[in-house]
């Protein structure tokens, strides 16, 4: 693990500590004695540090997550989570890196699983595309090398009930995707505005299928009304009918969201993150 800084960010105590572990990017922020809530977000970029320029250039915003931890940690009497905030690949290293990393693999691996070829990021052939994914090797990096070094350099205990990976548009689908790929490392998927569209409703029936059966495990679920995020819709829907059909309920261990006006944006995300992490970090499920 590399040093490569440590910086204040303001609302919070202590320092966020900036790492590199093998070519991955990754900030981090932990309360001066950790709990065992832990919170690990895709798309580190737009999490901590306001001077990355994150999804959208026009937008500085960060999601403001562990300052919404500290308050909502105050509500419950328990300790704030620990946020690690891995990076995904510099545009400028690759420009499709970040695609490659938040795809689901496992359902998106030929041509027929893609809803149109050219999505206006990838001009080549499908086929040849879906050779380089890499999510599943991100999720492998993640579990067993980024959160566990972390979190022994701290001194948290890691306790996977208390465990949630949280992400946005490519990074929600990557977050649902971590919960079923690794469901006794992450108890948790908080996911704004998934990125159903590269699959449709196939995919969004497949991963709803497939998401750990209800019992151990949460599943918050967001989408705007407003751009983008209106292409959602349907395959939301799809999503939202296939969970609560296998068992999950509203309000205890699910909760979908649709936010009227809201919109494809970091500010959008960062506005309805504390009631994410309030329907995570609320007593474990009975």
């Amino acid at each position: 693990m590399l040093d490569i800084e440590e910086f204040q960010v303001r609302g919070l105590p202590g320092r966020v500590y900036k790492v590199q572990i093998g070519s991955r990017t990754v900030d981090y922020w932990s309360p001066e004695k950790p709990g065992s809530h832990l919170l690990v977000a895709h798309d580190g970029q737009n999490i901590l540090d306001k001077r990355n320029i994150g999804i959208n250039p026009h937008q500085r915003a960060t999601w403001r997550l562990a300052q919404s931890g500290i308050r909502i940690a105050e509500k419950y009497g328990t300790t704030p989570p620990t946020v690690i905030c891995v990076y995904h690949t510099p545009y400028a290293e690759d420009p499709l890196g970040r695609l490659k990393e938040y795809t689901p693999a496992s359902y998106m691996n030929s041509k027929n699983d893609w809803m149109i070829e050219n999505y206006g990021l990838y001009p080549g052939s499908v086929d040849e595309f879906v050779k380089t994914l890499t999510s599943d090797h991100l999720l492998d990096l993640i579990t067993k090398e980024i959160v566990p070094r972390i979190a022994a350099r701290i001194n948290h205990s890691l306790v996977p009930e208390s465990t949630a990976l949280v992400g946005a548009s490519m990074g929600g689908l990557a977050s649902i995707y971590g919960v079923i790929k690794h469901p006794d490392f992450f108890h948790a998927s908080l996911s704004f505005s998934p990125h159903w569209v590269i699959g449709g409703d196939v995919l969004a029936e497949k991963m709803a299928m497939d998401f750990p059966e209800p019992g151990r495990h949460k599943l918050w679920m967001s989408r705007g009304t407003k751009g983008l995020d209106a292409k959602y819709e349907n395959s939301q829907k799809v999503a939202d009918r296939i969970i609560r059909s296998r068992g999950y309920r509203d309000g205890l261990n699910l909760r979908t969201r649709v936010l009227t006006k809201g919109a494809h944006s970091n500010a959008t995300w960062a506005k309805y993150a504390p009631e994410a992490l309030d329907f995570w970090m609320k007593e474990e499920i009975n």
